[in-house]
């Protein structure tokens, strides 16, 4: 009897993947987080839990789990107005989460990522293939913080080699139910976009990205990155259409704004806050750091195909266009 623990329970991706995994025959599912759902999914045992690395410890103990998928990531679906340290807390989450697997002697850590790791870039390939180095970004952010925590857990699989680290590259998720920046981009009626420039950008539908992080708790022995995105890339100001929306183009120089009132220190001085305002109110939430907004960020699949088996069953066209119908007009 396999036994997988997946947290982050109170979220719609880790509810998908928990349903998928329970009609698994001989697999026993236990969702954990802070807050659950008022509806589990048949089959599996939802539990409160405060997330802390001895907690966990004592929870891996008492359920005797081999298999434990990450999800815990609030950051992917709260707007950035309510997240706590812009994709640090993720990776604390992560050091505890893999201290406690490694001391509870579980076998195997499937751990979301995220396919921007990469970077965007004028020189990367038409395709990256996992193989490619994580972009190290002096920005801080949420994308950061999963290249850091994806440092932490390849440095921390290498000091335990009994286990198994597989992290997920998934890209930015639509449709499904599930709220993540990207979506939360896309149903705005008017995206910013940046003038002069059209990259092609990947999607992933919550159904498809629950059916990879399943049977990635269920490939023994795959260890390593692996992409998972739908196909195929499209242009960025094509995917709003497609979504409902209708995009805008600004000019760099109010992207350029928006990123500085980003990382401006505490005490920048009221004037020149008050100078950035103006783009901050235009430019609102974005999905991701500007620079993607120029340069595409395309991965490579072939490892999700070969080593997983999987394949996505929706295409990006068919994820956006599920998103259009939820679209509300700005005022």
């Amino acid at each position: 009897m396999r036994t997988v623990i997946i947290t982050g329970m109170s979220g719609r991706l880790a509810s998908l993947v928990a349903g998928a995994l329970a009609t698994q025959p001989r697999t026993r599912v236990i969702g954990v987080g802070q807050e659950l759902p008022q509806d589990p999914p048949d089959g599996v045992r939802a539990q409160l839990c405060d997330m802390r690395g001895d907690t966990l410890l004592d929870l891996l103990r008492a359920t005797g789990a081999d298999t434990v998928i990450h999800l815990d990531f609030p950051d992917e679906e709260q707007p950035a107005a309510s997240r706590d340290g812009g994709g640090r807390g993720n990776v604390f989450r992560t050091i505890e989460l893999l201290g406690a697997c490694a001391a509870a002697q579980v076998s195997r850590v499937v751990l979301r990522s995220s396919t921007l790791v990469y970077g965007a870039r004028p020189d990367a390939p038409a395709f990256i293939p996992e193989s490619a180095p994580v972009f190290q970004s002096a920005h801080t952010g949420l994308v950061q913080g999963y290249a850091e925590a994806e440092r932490v857990a390849a440095e921390f699989a290498a000091r335990h080699p009994s286990l198994q680290v597989c992290p997920l590259r998934l890209a930015g998720i639509v449709g499904g139910g599930v709220s993540s920046p990207l979506s939360r981009y896309l149903a705005r009626r008017q995206p910013p976009t940046m003038l002069g420039y059209d990259p092609r950008v990947q999607v992933l539908h919550a159904h498809d990205a629950a059916v990879a992080l399943a049977l990635a708790a269920l490939a023994d022995g795959l260890t390593g990155p692996v992409n998972i995105a739908a196909a195929p890339p499209l242009p960025l100001g094509h995917m709003v259409v497609l979504a409902g929306g209708r995009p805008v183009p600004l000019p760099g120089a109010a992207f350029a704004a928006f990123e500085f009132s980003r990382e401006a220190p505490p005490g920048v001085g009221a004037l020149l806050a008050a100078a950035v305002a103006p783009a901050v109110r235009t430019l609102g939430d974005l999905p991701f750091d500007t620079a993607y907004l120029r340069y595409g960020c395309v991965v490579d699949t072939c490892r999700a195909r070969d080593l997983l088996g999987w394949e996505p069953q929706y295409t990006a066209e068919q994820a956006l266009r599920e998103i259009a119908p939820t679209l509300k007009a700005e005022g």
